[in-house]
């Protein structure tokens, strides 16, 4: 029964299914069966199957897709892990968020604790509230890797004790702020964690430890953000064990203040150590990008060895250790002298950090 291993769910259906009775009820009971759903599901394959051990719902129609982007490797044996690529509208032109022919409704009415026990990996475009409150619940303890996209709002048990101490990888797009602390307490295990909320994140109440298993860490659209208040060096003195760490912020406008380059260098020497790739993109208001304090684009890849490649297009700052932003139309670059070689460049589409 080994050599199943190596076909997908509706390989093994539209292959083996209709040799005899016997081998069929061998067949629906396979231990470690992967689902790959692409533009269409056969419906009798659901149903014939008892349970599947990995699921991966393929998203098409993004445009970065088509353009065949590739995600990052650079020397030295250090990875950029990107389950979804950052389709930022302020940095792009012309380009629309990415299609699914499977609404949230959809993928939520056909993955089910009572038929899916055995769950280990869930990779979808979007997903249900419905689901989402299935999986927070803790109703697949097996479930270890899970990448949800752009999430309906996020309903948390009323009991904050249920933990998901298997769960090492966890994707959750659209949020309200206030949800990374409550992910936080509920997946104490994590490794790989990629949000987004287009919100503030306000104080912590409840988390007085640092989390050191986390190693890859992609905060999107962090509005309000300051860098010199403690919140930029509380957010990094929680996580002491980052190798990767991608951050896109809105400064506040109201409250504007001055970011100094050279001490958001100095916080990530200080707290984060083994840090080997970074991704940094402020939006700052258009008379701060002009400020002294933010120095040259040469000044800026000096400040630190992982400020490889700088660029700036009004009112945006984007600092790297990997590349410049596929695709984006700034004019203003600049390039370190001895950064990490573009040349490495995988062909790995989804990565599984460990």
């Amino acid at each position: 029964m080994e050599i199943f291993i190596y076909f997908t769910a509706d390989q093994i259906y539209f292959t083996f299914s209709q040799l005899n009775n016997y081998f069929n009820l061998i067949l629906k009971s396979l231990p470690k069966l992967n689902l790959v759903i692409h533009e269409h599901l056969d419906p009798s394959v659901l149903s014939f199957f008892d349970s599947f051990n990995k699921i991966l719902v393929k998203f098409y129609g993004s445009p970065l897709e088509e353009c065949g982007c590739q995600s990052h490797s650079i020397n030295g044996g250090n990875r950029l892990h990107e389950i979804y690529w950052i389709i930022d509208i302020d940095w792009y032109q012309n380009l629309d968020g990415e299609r699914s022919p499977y609404p949230p409704s959809k993928i939520g009415n056909i993955i089910h604790p009572d038929n899916y026990s055995r769950l280990q990996s869930l990779v979808l475009p979007n997903a249900s509230s419905k689901l989402i409150q299935l999986i927070f619940q803790g109703e697949f303890p097996r479930l270890k890797v899970c990448h949800l996209g752009r999430c309906e709002s996020i309903i948390f048990p009323c009991s904050m004790t249920i933990q998901l101490q298997n769960l090492r990888q966890l994707t959750v797009h659209g949020q309200q702020g206030h949800v990374l602390e409550k992910i936080l307490l509920m997946c104490p295990c994590l490794v790989y964690l990629d949000f987004s909320c287009n919100d503030s994140i306000p104080p912590f109440h409840f988390i007085n430890r640092c989390f050191p298993s986390m190693k890859y860490l992609r905060l999107d659209r962090l509005r309000n953000f300051f860098f010199h208040n403690r919140q930029f060096v509380f957010l990094l003195s929680l996580f002491p064990n980052l190798l990767q760490f991608h951050l896109i912020v809105n400064q506040c406008r109201h409250n504007v203040e001055t970011i100094t380059i050279q001490e958001i260098a100095n916080y990530l020497h200080r707290q984060c150590p083994l840090l080997k790739i970074l991704v940094l993109r402020i939006y700052m208001r258009e008379h701060m990008l002009r400020n002294s304090s933010i120095g040259s684009l040469k000044e800026i890849t000096k400040m630190h060895s992982l400020f490889n490649y700088v660029e700036r297009w009004d009112p945006h700052l984007a600092i790297s250790s990997h590349g410049f932003i596929p695709h984006s139309l700034c004019k203003h670059r600049y390039m370190s002298s001895h950064p990490i070689p573009e040349s490495y460049t995988f062909r790995n589409r989804l990565a599984h950090p460990t």
